[in-house]
């Protein structure tokens, strides 16, 4: 990492939940809550390399508490590990650079999802 950079919040293949360690990694929620969620749209999920489930421990809260927002915001990127690369990158928001995924968690969802449309525009 680039001296005076902070460290980006994305979940490494380990920290992210796969099926042995869901329940341990949950923050409360029990393994079919979380599938659950998962097939509702509520949590992002998708294949990783080894054809598990990745669902990024980041995104719940507690056991009956999600971020808000994620569908939206995968309605509007496309994909969820795109969406998840999104909310895990500092963005220009409002007065600062910051992490769309603290700004969800701290009720800011408005100002994220009218950032979320510019996620991989390109700029000339």
């Amino acid at each position: 990492m680039k001296p005076g950079r902070r460290a980006r919040p994305r979940e490494s293949a380990e920290a992210a939940l796969a099926k042995e360690g869901l329940s341990k990694s949950a923050r409360g929620a029990s393994l079919s809550t979380v599938y659950n969620w998962v097939r509702k749209g509520r949590l992002l999920a998708w294949k990783g390399p080894d054809q598990g489930l990745r669902i990024p421990a980041g995104q719940i809260l507690g056991p009956r508490k999600v971020v808000p927002a994620l569908a939206e915001i995968v309605d509007i990127i496309g994909d969820a590990e795109l969406a998840w690369d999104f909310l895990t990158e500092e963005w220009p928001l409002a007065d600062d650079a910051a992490y769309p995924l603290e700004k969800l968690k701290s009720g800011q969802v408005e100002e994220v999802l009218d950032t979320a449309p510019a996620f991989g525009m390109t700029f000339t």
